[in-house]
């Protein structure tokens, strides 16, 4: 493309196409009908209903009323519009910063608001990732992130490096759930089903000798023992992502506490 040709890289346009400073000054006059939000918002309604396989230039063209060509005037190509649309899903606020300094609680919110975003918009999960967020809404949602973990004692750099790690966890357990989800509707049942599926097609093939510790998790009644009503939120691995996430977390404390001894020791020895 032509910035590329200018030496602009990859990640630069993205966040130029993203801040939209690759679009013209608008002229005097009337404001045109149709308009790059107009189409983006469209790309993510067709992707809420059917799915992101369903999203093309032409299908959006065709919600909005327009021609293909007509949409070529606001959006480059396809590839433009997934890189547009994974910041549009993006559009919540992130939680605001805390009173009382609980960085802990933060980051559980914030990660408790990142589930809610994914099951909002299912398709997100299936985005290529091209590099870190780099749009208005996923910076907010970084700048949010970073906030809590750097008030846990950890420098930005681990700070960031921590929430890449917390980030792509999050994306591929809601991944994991919407793929699960998806299969259980396609055979008629329930996520509740399919558990106690897996755990009655266990107990025929699991012996105590052969694998140990799955026999054990099955005497433990951890597959399937639970009824449908009895799952939390959408009944699946996110609902119970909040163990990891905290013992995450305790691990950043024992680090940052390792940290500071260190620190202190090393000021004792001067």
């Amino acid at each position: 493309m032509a910035a590329e040709q200018q030496g602009t890289n990859r990640m630069e346009r993205e966040v130029e196409l993203l801040w939209g400073l690759d679009q013209p000054e608008p002229r005097r006059g009337p404001k045109p009908k149709l308009s790059r939000e107009a189409v983006v918002a469209a790309a993510v309604a067709l992707a809420d209903a059917e799915g992101l396989e369903a999203v093309s230039m032409q299908r959006v063209a065709k919600e909005l009323g327009y021609t293909t060509m007509s949409l070529y005037r606001y959006v480059d190509s396809k590839e433009d519009m997934l890189v547009l649309m994974s910041d549009a899903g993006m559009d919540a606020e992130p939680p605001a910063p805390r009173g009382d300094g609980d960085w802990r609680a933060g980051v559980e919110e914030w990660v408790r608001g990142a589930v809610d975003l994914y099951r909002r918009h299912p398709w997100s999960v299936h985005l290529p990732l091209s590099g870190p967020p780099s749009g208005p809404n996923g910076l907010r949602w970084m700048e949010a992130g970073l906030r809590e973990l750097t008030h846990s004692g950890l420098d930005a750099g681990s700070a960031l490096r921590m929430l890449m790690m917390l980030s792509a966890a999050l994306r591929d357990t809601l991944r994991i759930e919407l793929e699960m989800e998806r299969a259980a509707r396609a055979g008629g049942e329930t996520m509740a089903d399919t558990e106690r599926g897996y755990g009655r097609g266990l107990r025929r093939v699991v012996t105590e000798e052969a694998f140990p510790t799955i026999d054990l998790l099955l005497r433990s009644d951890v597959f399937g023992e639970l009824a449908p009503e009895e799952y939390g939120g959408a009944g699946g691995p996110a609902d119970d992502i909040d163990f990891a996430i905290r013992r995450l977390l305790d691990g950043v404390e024992v680090y940052v506490e390792r940290q500071r001894a260190a620190g202190r020791s090393a000021g004792k020895g001067e």
